[in-house]
């Protein structure tokens, strides 16, 4: 049987926008990502003695609301997301953690890598200016004949 690159590439284009959108490991719905970005914010809240509930009370007035009958956001499931964010961070440090100590882990440098140069010695000098540049193609041909008749002599 042939293979056609070309109809596989459309045919699995057909068939995944066929397909329904999947939720999982996705921030399909506002909240998680709301959240997300107000995370910071809710640490100084919470530093400043503010409780749970006032806090999730605060941001379903600003519309942060959950599920699919859009309630507003309750005590438990923004504690329920704040947890699930700072594990998502715990595991991420701990990946990054593992890579880096890992021993056949390229090292990269944590600090500006230095600029490297060739030591003088080993750059490329400019050629002397030519004080007659020759200027024809036979000009150049008896040059180059000149410069390798040592090893045309005939013995």
């Amino acid at each position: 049987m042939a293979f056609d690159p070309k109809k596989l590439r459309k045919d699995a284009q057909r068939l995944q926008g066929a397909r329904p959108e999947t939720t999982v490991g996705r921030e399909s719905i506002g909240t998680t990502r709301a959240i997300r970005e107000a995370l910071p914010d809710i640490y100084k809240l919470r530093k400043d003695g503010l409780s749970w509930p006032a806090i999730a009370g605060a941001l379903a007035i600003q519309g942060v609301v959950q599920g699919k009958d859009r309630i507003p956001l309750t005590t438990n499931r923004l504690t329920a997301i704040v947890s699930q964010l700072e594990e998502q961070e715990r595991k991420k440090a701990s990946t990054a953690a593992d890579r880096a100590s890992r021993s056949d882990a390229p090292h990269r440098p944590t600090e500006a890598a230095r600029h490297l140069s060739l030591s003088s010695d080993l750059t490329t000098r400019p050629a002397p200016l030519d004080p007659q540049p020759s200027s024809t193609e036979d000009e150049l041909r008896i040059a180059a004949l000149e410069n390798i008749k040592s090893v045309l002599k005939k013995d």
